[in-house]
Formats: C-alpha cells, sequence, structure tokens
C-alpha cells in the first residue's frame, strides 16, 4: 500500500525546489539568484549545503557563478533540466535493484524479440547452453558461466548489437549476486528447467508463452533474493574475537 520513504541528501532537496521553481516559470534564464547567505535563510539550512547545491547546479549547467559576485540561471537552464534524466543520488543497495528491475523489463522483450528473429543457429547455441548447465549440475558447480550464456546467446538472437550489448553489461555487472541465487538449495536444477521452457518457447516461436516464462524466471529469483534477505535479518550477529 505504501512505499518506502527515502531520505534525501539537504542539497539535493535543494536542487530539486530551484529546478522545480524553474519548470514552473517563477525563476527565469538570467536571473540572479540571492547569496548564499540569503539562501541558507530561506531554506533553513546551512550556508555549506546552499553551496553543495550550487556547485551539483553548476556542473550540470543550470547556474553560473560570475568571478565578481553573484549566482545566475544559465541560458536554457529550462531546457538543460527538461533533458537531463536527474534521480537523486542512491545507495548501493538501492541501485542494485534498479539494475535487476532494468535487466528483468529488458530481457522480457528480448525474449519477444528472440522469437521472431532467431535462427537455426541462435537455437543450436541456446540448447547448447543447456547441456552445460547440465553439465554443471552434474558437477555441482555454480553454474554462472552457462546462465550468463544462455541469456547472452537470446540476446544475440535479437540481431540486435545494441541489445546484445546491453544484456552483456548488465548480466556481468549483476555476476556476484547471480552466483548466490544459484548457490541457493535447488536453485541450479530448477534454473535448468526454466531454461529449457524458454528455449523451447522461442523454438516454437511462442511469443506470449515466452514472455511469461521470462517473467516467471526472474519472480523466482526474486522469492530467493527477498528469502535470503529474510535470513540475514534473522541471523544473529557475529561475535567480536575477544582480545587476548
Amino acid at each position: 500500500m505504501f512505499q518506502n520513504i527515502r531520505a534525501m541528501r539537504v542539497s539535493d532537496q535543494i536542487v530539486s525546489q530551484i529546478q522545480c521553481q524553474i519548470v514552473e516559470g517563477k525563476l527565469t534564464e538570467g536571473q540572479r539568484l540571492p547569496n548564499e547567505t540569503d539562501l541558507s535563510q530561506q531554506f533553513g539550512v546551512s550556508r555549506a549545503s546552499v553551496r553543495e547545491a550550487l556547485s551539483v547546479m553548476e556542473s550540470k549547467g543550470i547556474v553560473e557563478r560570475h568571478k565578481n559576485g553573484g549566482t545566475f540561471l544559465c541560458r536554457f537552464c529550462l531546457e538543460t533540466i527538461l533533458k537531463a534524466i536527474d534521480i537523486p543520488r542512491k545507495p548501493d543497495i538501492e541501485m542494485f535493484e534498479d539494475l535487476y528491475e532494468a535487466r528483468e523489463l529488458l530481457e522480457i522483450k528480448v525474449a519477444e524479440l528472440a522469437c521472431r528473429r532467431a535462427d537455426e543457429l541462435d537455437l543450436m547455441k541456446i540448447e547448447r547452453t543447456l547441456r552445460l548447465m547440465q553439465e554443471s549440475v552434474d558437477r555441482n558447480d555454480s553454474g554462472i558461466d552457462s546462465d550468463i550464456l544462455f541469456h547472452q546467446c537470446i540476446a544475440m538472437a535479437t540481431k540486435n548489437q545494441v541489445i546484445a550489448g546491453m544484456v552483456r553489461s548488465l548480466g556481468t555487472t549483476m555476476k556476484e549476486m547471480r552466483v548466490r541465487t544459484l548457490a541457493y538449495p535447488g536453485r541450479l536444477a530448477k534454473c535448468l528447467q526454466e531454461h529449457r521452457d524458454i528455449y523451447l518457447a522461442i523454438k516454437n516461436r511462442d511469443e506470449k508463452a515466452c514472455c511469461s516464462l521470462m517473467e516467471q524466471h526472474f519472480g523466482e529469483v526474486a522469492k530467493i533474493r527477498a528469502a535470503m534477505q529474510l535470513q540475514r535479518k534473522n541471523d544473529p550477529p557475529r561475535k567480536k574475537p575477544e582480545k587476548v
């Protein structure tokens, strides 16, 4: 029902407020902003936070500082704001969630496109990764290489080099987490079966089934990640070794 509350840095809030004023037309290009002391009083924050916010906006090309004093809104500052992907800085754990979400959305559409464009060589490559994962199950190793290759071969089947590069980049960035989820009890064998089902859907050109199967595939991983996080929370804290 409710969304998580995320704490924002004071400087980010200042930047956000000034940008909103520009978008609303209450501040216009070339306009001089109050000095740091006045801004800190208006915002009810320290001068250091104001200084940091102004530095951020200067680096983005929203404001410019003149040597003879004064901070002014840059020309085309509105266009700069509208074009920017302006998301507050996030902790690493939240950035990982963003990566995971991006990968899931991308690969579901990738699977759909692979159903339309995969040729016989693509199908043979994907099938070969299934055999490699079976060998990993038999040897009881991580299976991470065959897992990465499976998703990469599907991406290559789209015949789109940009998509293939994006899948490769996201997949390798998240390799460490993929190793941990594959190591979850029984996961590797189940993952293999999910891969086989996805492969058959691509082979049969069944786009709807393939998208559904890929979505379920990521859903299973999400369940494991949630279980791992819960387990970490419930684990008793480790005792520090006593000094001799």
